[in-house]
């Protein structure tokens, strides 16, 4: 704090400084007196000043332009009565000040206007001496009883003061001005000329604090709370002289005597909307703790914590020094590309940009003999811009002076033919001394020139060159013993090919050998032990599953299988690794560890030779793993292009006393009376806009947050949910056809935020209905007898499919932001509040939430932008009183978006989001590259023509093909034929309806 500055110039407030030093935040003293400008008609008496002000609430965003022009600011109660209520007489000043509140869930609005012949205001750093200018100032006191107190200062130069007072004896202006960061915003608007001192005009402030700005204080206030606060001007004359007024009852010249503050209530927000509950339980019931499976043996933690690196795709030790070599691909997968060096050591704080090109770079390596010759090599793909793309092996030399490749040492050893998907992008030296390199299919999907089995491109191939001997005319040249020598049609740096996108390459350093992560396509990822001369079989096989067995495989060359393969119930981007021989982990020497970008799971595998002989999983992670990397000491890195670098570490021991993990339903603390499904008054029942085909399921939904947890509000995606945040879901099944009353409850699935990490658990319910037990991890299919009339001997069987843990989160990926139905697309809509079944009130879920104080905006944003009925939203796909376009459009974000979306685990590049707009989902008449269903001239959607668009026959089918690919065992007919219906109403152009 500061002794107060308002007094009336330079030399009078220096002599009042000398003459009463201010220490801490004590009783100031009384300035001395200063002579008041005349005034042509002097007010000598004051009205009463109100004994409460309120703060009114606002429904819709306040913009903070200076202009006050929302409607909300014109209901706003307007506060004038400031005066200076220390004097006897004329306690009015000379001139008028008018000011309005309001607030919402996110901010303090404030607006002032103030008349003012003489404006003023010569400083403009932020918490200088800003009172020694005209001045508008807000004290807020949240605490009656407790001493902290803010300080908020803005003048017509739109210069700004802000500080956190904990107590007025504990410091002065010089310790607390900049102890603390606000958010707070303003504008200002003139009217007038400043420091001019002739103008007849005034100037006005809008501004906006963020409760966020007083979290020490508890931050907002709920309805009907009582602040204390005072609303002060300083008004200067000529520069010299000024006025001090307030509205509040100060009983001395001093704007920090809050014991005299005024009173300020925050109003209610008006009822102008139905909401489903009038009030939220907290939760504090939950035994969702621990763990039903045993904890893996490692985790990860943070490598720098001093350190910020975005996107990092790969790392590597530079010879000789204790640095590393950090690769980021800086905004989408197409780059630009980025290495900086950085000091391996957990300290430490800054890196070094050595290296940039407008190509997303993949790796690098160095030569075998880089501490003579200081060359490395680096695999790219560009250009950046342009239809076209190449994958380049470049080498460059290191300036030992600069510590950057030397530019003028360029040499492009290698241009792959054009490669516009799947570049591959593993590069490394043998123990051969050979240049070894994976190249993709060139695709975005399934290879559809068959490239795979096309032994004349370097594409889909492991390569093999020799760069320190290269052959007349090229950079490098071909070691002799390569498998495809002298074979007309075949190029001969091909070592290994019948890959689709080899992801990571690396050498066994003891062994030699060399393994192969590959990102699979529909329903396989694979790894591969690699061998000379071998075939892996893409695209006729994925893994060891045919996958388009019409193409034509390579007969010259050895079909191998995987070495080891995971579904995708397990795994969907497979990240290939590295075999550890550190010694900080001896369990996992010699181990091949390898992960999976899309779960971040890590697994650790032993190989002989010729099989694996122990496969395990070491580590359940929520990053997106890129790369994979051993240094001298032992340290495993692993490379997270959500999060940055991270280490492999031991997992804590678990604790014996912790609780065991609940085994039935009836132990989570969810239900109160489990058999009659009746959940705990906590949970929050919600339903969604267009729900995920369950082969015909009911459900029921419910959101249970932990006491008084907030959702962090994500308007365009999934929203973030807090420690022990928990999704429930029962599934049930009419088990004769279309009466209610045989529904039978199936599962109820949980989806738990724990440890930061999302985790699946499924509960089966016994056959009397009373409770429901914990499945296995890996999941179960149970076969149920259904009446139905329509089925031959009146009845059919129906299997249905309990989900393993890790096939939870096959769907809930990071992608969707793991949680699928909270989001504002499917939340926008109405619900029946009743218990049960039972009728209640019908209200909008995102007012019901956002008044049940469930969900907490981003910074500096409004909750919502628009009221909720304004806000775009999914529909259901069966209401045929909505468009064709909605419908389909809707089906598709529902069943499909989780995974066809940017970064999604989709494998077809296209983007079934139902906010993207239509040219660019990239479906409309686009070719199909994986035609398992073999249609002739297929399109992923041929507009005006079902019969030719795979998207609807994969809907439309069950068993290979199918889409979803897990997760239903039964076609929704009604789904397939809106989308004939769609589809065949298309116009016959690649801008169908908008």
């Amino acid at each position: 704090m500061r002794k107060l500055p308002h007094l009336v110039s330079a030399s009078l407030f220096l002599m009042a400084l000398l003459a009463a030093a201010f220490s801490c935040r004590t009783e100031l003293p009384t300035p001395p007196s200063v002579p008041k400008p005349p005034t042509a008609n002097p007010i000598h008496a004051a009205v009463l000043p109100p004994t409460e002000y309120v703060c009114t609430w606002t429904d819709t965003p306040i913009t903070i332009d200076g202009k006050a022009d929302e409607p909300a600011w014109r209901n706003a109660p307007v506060v004038d009565h400031f005066t200076m209520p220390w004097l006897k007489e004329d306690k009015r000043p000379q001139n008028g000040t008018r000011a309005r509140l309001l607030w919402d869930k996110e901010n303090l609005y404030f607006f002032a206007e103030m008349d003012d012949p003489d404006l003023y205001s010569a400083i403009t750093e932020h918490n200088a001496h800003v009172w020694e200018n005209d001045c508008f100032e807000l004290f807020f006191k949240p605490s009656a009883d407790k001493p902290p107190y803010y300080e908020f200062e803005v003048t017509p130069a739109n210069a700004t003061l802000d500080m956190f007072i904990p107590s007025r004896d504990q410091g002065g202006y010089d310790q607390f001005k900049d102890k603390d960061t606000f958010h707070w915003k303003t504008a200002v608007s003139l009217r007038g000329k400043l420091n001019a001192h002739t103008d007849k005009g005034g100037w006005s402030v809008e501004g906006r604090i963020p409760w966020s700005d007083l979290a020490q204080t508890g931050g907002r206030p709920k309805a009907n709370d009582t602040w204390r606060f005072a609303l002060c001007r300083v008004d200067y004359t000529n520069a010299t002289t000024s006025e001090l007024s307030t509205i509040a009852p100060l009983t001395k010249r001093n704007f920090h005597r809050h014991e005299d503050y005024a009173a300020l209530r925050f109003a209610a927000a008006p009822a102008t909307k139905p909401v489903g509950l009038d009030h939220r339980t907290p939760w504090k019931n939950s035994h969702l703790t621990g763990s039903p499976d045993p904890a893996p043996p490692y985790t990860i933690e943070k490598a720098f914590l001093n350190l910020k690196i975005v996107q990092p795709v790969y790392v590597i030790e530079e010879p000789g020094t204790d640095n590393l070599l950090v690769i980021q691909h800086l905004g989408s997968w197409a780059g630009p590309g980025k290495i900086i060096r950085i000091k391996n050591d957990a300290t430490a704080d800054s890196s070094q940009t050595i290296f940039e090109a407008q190509e997303l770079i993949y790796s690098l390596c160095f030569h075998p003999n880089y501490a003579q010759n200081g060359n490395l090599y680096i695999y790219s793909n560009g250009p950046l811009t342009g239809e076209h793309h190449f994958n380049h092996v470049t080498r460059y030399t290191m300036d030992r002076k600069t510590g950057r490749p030397d530019p003028a040492s360029k040499q492009l050893v290698l241009e792959e033919s054009e490669s516009n998907g799947h570049n591959g992008g593993g590069i490394d030296f043998g123990p051969d001394g050979m240049l070894y390199f994976t190249t993709g299919d060139t695709s975005n999907d399934s290879d559809r020139a068959n490239r795979g089995q096309d032994l004349s491109h370097l594409s889909a191939a492991m390569i093999r060159i020799d760069v320190d001997h290269p052959d007349p005319g090229k950079n490098y040249g071909i070691p002799k013993d390569n498998p495809f020598i002298n074979i007309e049609g075949v190029r001969p740096e091909i070592w290994a090919h019948g890959f689709r996108n080899p992801w990571r390459m690396c050498f066994d350093k003891k062994t030699g050998a060399l393994w192969v992560g590959q990102n699979g396509q529909d329903l396989w990822e694979q790894v591969y032990a690699v061998h000379k001369g071998e075939n892996y079989g893409w695209p006729v096989y994925e893994g060891s599953h045919p996958f388009h067995p019409q193409r034509k495989l390579e007969t010259r060359t050895k079909l191998t299988m995987p070495t080891i393969e995971h579904h995708h119930s397990e795994a969907r981007s497979i990240t290939g690794g590295i075999v550890y021989h550190g010694t900080k982990f001896a369990d996992l020497t010699g181990a091949y560890i390898y992960g999976d970008f899309s779960t971040g799971r890590i697994w650790a595998a032993q190989y002989d030779g010729a099989k694996v002989t122990s496969h395990k999983l070491i580590a359940r992670t929520q990053a997106q793993i890129t790369n994979f990397y051993a240094d001298k000491n032992g340290d495993l890195f692993i490379c997270d292009d959500a999060a940055g670098i991270f280490k492999l570490i031991p997992a804590p021991p678990q604790t014996a006393l912790a609780a065991p993990f609940p085994r039935l339903l009836s132990q989570t603390g969810l239900f109160t009376d489990t058999a009659k499904h009746q959940p705990d008054p906590a949970l929050i029942p919600y339903d969604v806009n267009a729900p995920l085909w369950s082969d015909n399921a009911k459900k029921q939904r419910f959101i249970a947050l932990p006491n008084d947890t907030q959702i962090d509000h994500m308007p365009a995606h999934g929203w973030n949910f807090p420690e022990g945040g928990t999704l429930v879901k029962t599934f049930a099944l009419d088990m004769e056809e279309g009466n209610p009353a045989s529904t039978r409850r199936l599962e109820t699935r949980i989806m738990l935020k724990q440890g930061g990490q999302w985790a699946g658990y499924t509960y089966l319910w016994n056959d009397a209905q009373t409770d429901a037990e914990l499945a296995s991890a890996s999941g179960v299919d149970q076969t149920y007898t259904i009446k139905d009339p329509a089925a031959p001997n009146g009845q059919r069987q129906q299997t249905w499919h309990y989900p393993s843990r890790a096939e939870c989160l096959v769907c809930h990926s990071r992608a969707a932001n793991f949680v699928l139905g909270l989001s504002d697309l499917q939340m926008n809509r109405d619900f029946n509040y009743g218990s049960n079944g039972s009728a209640g009130r019908i209200a909008n879920q995102l007012d019901t939430l956002a008044h049940l104080d469930v969900l907490r905006a981003e910074k500096d944003k409004p909750l919502f932008p628009k009221p909720p009925e304004q806000l775009p939203h999914l529909v259901n796909p069966a209401d045929a009183s909505q468009s064709l376009d909605a419908r389909a459009r809707s089906y598709l974000h529902a069943n499909c978006a989780h995974c066809h979306v940017e970064a999604g685990g989709g494998n077809a590049s296209v983007d079934l989001d139902f906010a993207t707009s239509a040219p660019k989902t990239k479906i409309f008449d686009q070719p199909a590259q994986a035609n398992l269903l073999a249609i002739p001239d297929a399109k992923l959607i041929a507009t005006g023509h079902p019969e030719k668009s795979i998207l609807h026959h994969r809907v439309a089918t069950r068993g290979t093909g199918q889409m979803p690919p897990i997760g239903s065992n039964f076609v929704d007919p009604t789904a397939s034929k809106l989308l004939e219906e769609w589809i065949r109403k298309l116009p016959a152009s690649t801008q169908p309806m908008q």
